[in-house]
């Protein structure tokens, strides 16, 4: 299966799918992007540094970037011999997530940009196969700044005051639009509340929910 790991900024998306390759040995993982991307970086740095002009260069970017990788990973995953039947590729963000963004930091530039970065958006993602599955990790917006911090990705730390109304409509507004497009395209998904459970307990729930997910009893965990 294609799960996908949801969740705002600093909710331990890539961690926890790396736990979750770790226990389905004979799964793949896809990372949003490489920590070495300097393209990525660079990028983040001036829409963090609210250079101006990025914003649609930036998502365009994120978003073509998402489905090369991904077609790369799903070919490699036929080069083995894998089967989506039996084996797992582990996505740590839903590619439809990426829309998330791009409506925050389009909303104030002519309607257009967003128009347009919409359609290059479906097009691309009409391209790339939805997720069997999604699990969105949901932390409150205390949990998100005390992680940014503590993870100390200068970006983020330097340009966080700045920044802050940005996070908070982000963390407003995520949730709610991930149910919005999961309802849409008929993903079905798990919330887990992480702030106050260890990484063994989360590791666990979700387990539990896709060792059930070709039974009868996956509308017990999907909502």
């Amino acid at each position: 299966m294609i799960i996908s790991i949801s969740g705002m900024i600093g909710a331990g998306k890539s961690c926890f799918a790396e736990r979750l390759h770790k226990h389905y040995t004979t799964s793949e993982i896809l990372h949003e992007f490489d920590e070495e991307d300097e393209v990525f970086n660079t990028y983040l740095n001036w829409f963090y540094e609210k250079k101006e002009n990025v914003e649609i260069s930036f998502q365009s970017y994120m978003v073509e970037n998402y489905a090369t990788k991904f077609s790369q990973k799903l070919e490699e995953f036929h080069k083995l011999k894998k089967d989506l039947k039996k084996d797992h590729i582990f996505l740590d963000r839903l590619p439809l997530e990426l829309y998330i963004f791009a409506r925050l930091s389009l909303k104030n530039k002519n309607k257009k940009y967003l128009e347009g970065y919409k359609a290059l958006f479906e097009e691309v993602l009409s391209k790339i196969a939805l997720p069997d599955f999604a699990i969105f990790l949901n932390i409150s917006f205390d949990t998100f700044k005390k992680r940014i911090f503590e993870r100390g990705r200068e970006s983020e730390v330097n340009n966080f005051e700045a920044n802050e109304d940005y996070f908070k409509e982000l963390h407003k507004i995520y949730l709610e639009t991930f149910k919005e497009f999961a309802t849409k395209v008929n993903l079905k998904y798990l919330v887990i509340d992480v702030d106050d459970k260890n990484p063994k307990e989360i590791l666990k729930e979700a387990i539990d929910v896709i060792e059930s997910l070709n039974s009868s009893t996956v509308q017990e965990f999907a909502r």
